[in-house]
């Protein structure tokens, strides 16, 4: 009976994983209202299953407007960040109008991206989103940079447990031995794929650059203080919806855990739709080899710029730039896919 429970509650999982990211592919009315409708999601999965709990609505209230125990989050970092830009775009505007230089912009991108892992995911995405919105670069190229910007300050994060959630637990659970995890943990352990993974995304940022600079145009920043309020409250339902379903998808998880590190770093694609910060809670533990923990660390980061739900500055650069969610997957999961394969040859197969 309860082998029957089980297989009931997973197919339940991989059905609605699946809905997830077919769902707004298919229907243009889910893919604009993203966020409403991973929201409405999360509460009915939940609500199925029946996961509801004290502890599980709190986290999901609080986990869009926090960062830690510190009482700021995404959505207000999106709010004052957007206010802020808003209020000053003409002379922002300027600053931009730099970025059309191929060269510079590559250059914000990795140190956006390394310096993510000390002022968070969600700063360093929020100024760089709010700088291509106000450049003159066509949306096509817009775009390009965005998700390739996205893929680069979402690995870089990583380094510490100041970038963003799926760091701070990590570390949380390597506390005990044989690791003994410090602040420095990850940064001692992941730099060397880190660095370079950072590197060809910011150098993927530069060509897109370089291939549309010629189109290069002037354009109005089009929005005002209603857009950036009702951007950050989207957002808000958003981190909600996906923390509900960052726990409902959790004993998914669970038996993954001692088959082995190819295993473990393909699992690592569902933080593609799914909360990676949950996947990390779930599985990381002082149990496994630090082979593993490096591997499945990559696939996380790696896997959760494929879409748009899969990290928070996905979230971030779609929402400033207005990027839909099939036109995210379709630009990003080609060359994700790409550095998915590589690293996982690199690091399984040579033993990186």
């Amino acid at each position: 009976m309860r082998e029957g429970m089980v297989f009931d509650g997973l197919a339940v999982q991989i059905a609605t994983l699946t809905a997830l990211i077919a769902i707004p592919v298919v229907s243009k009315k889910v893919e604009h209202n993203i966020e409403y409708f991973f929201l409405a999601v999360g509460i009915v999965a939940v609500s199925i299953v029946g996961l509801w709990s004290l502890h599980l609505l709190e986290e999901a209230l609080l986990h869009p407007v926090m960062i830690g125990s510190i009482p700021i989050g995404i959505t207000q970092v999106v709010l004052i960040a957007g206010l802020i830009f808003y209020y000053n775009k003409e002379k922002v505007a300027r600053f931009a109008f730099r970025l059309n230089n191929p060269l510079m912009l590559a250059v914000i991108v990795f140190v956006l991206g390394i310096a993510a892992s000390a002022i968070s995911a969600i700063v360093a995405s929020a100024i760089l989103a709010e700088l291509l919105a106000l450049s003159q670069f066509p949306r096509s190229v817009k775009v390009k940079v965005a998700i390739a910007s996205a893929f680069a300050i979402g690995i870089g994060a990583a380094l510490l447990p100041l970038g963003e959630p799926l760091s701070t637990i990590a570390i949380a659970k390597l506390k005990g031995e044989p690791y003994n995890a410090t602040f420095t943990f990850l940064l001692e352990n992941l730099w060397d794929l880190v660095i370079p993974l950072v590197a060809v995304f910011s150098l993927l940022a530069y060509f897109y650059a370089k291939r549309g600079s010629k189109e290069v145009y002037i354009t109005e920043y089009e929005t005002s203080v209603r857009d950036v309020v009702m951007r950050a409250l989207k957002i808000y339902a958003f981190i909600f919806g996906l923390t509900l379903l960052g726990e409902f998808f959790k004993p998914l998880a669970e038996p993954v855990a001692a088959l082995g590190i190819v295993v473990l770093y393909f699992f690592g694609l569902i933080s593609a739709a799914a909360d990676n910060a949950t996947l990390t809670a779930a599985l990381v533990s002082p149990e496994m080899e630090l082979g593993e923990i490096r591997a499945f660390m990559i696939s996380l980061v790696i896997a959760g710029g494929l879409l748009i739900p899969g990290n928070v500055p996905n979230i971030i650069f779609a929402s400033i730039l207005k990027i839909g969610f099939k036109e995210w997957a379709r630009l990003a999961i080609p060359v994700g896919l790409v550095v998915f394969l590589a690293s996982g040859a690199a690091i399984i197969g040579l033993g990186l």
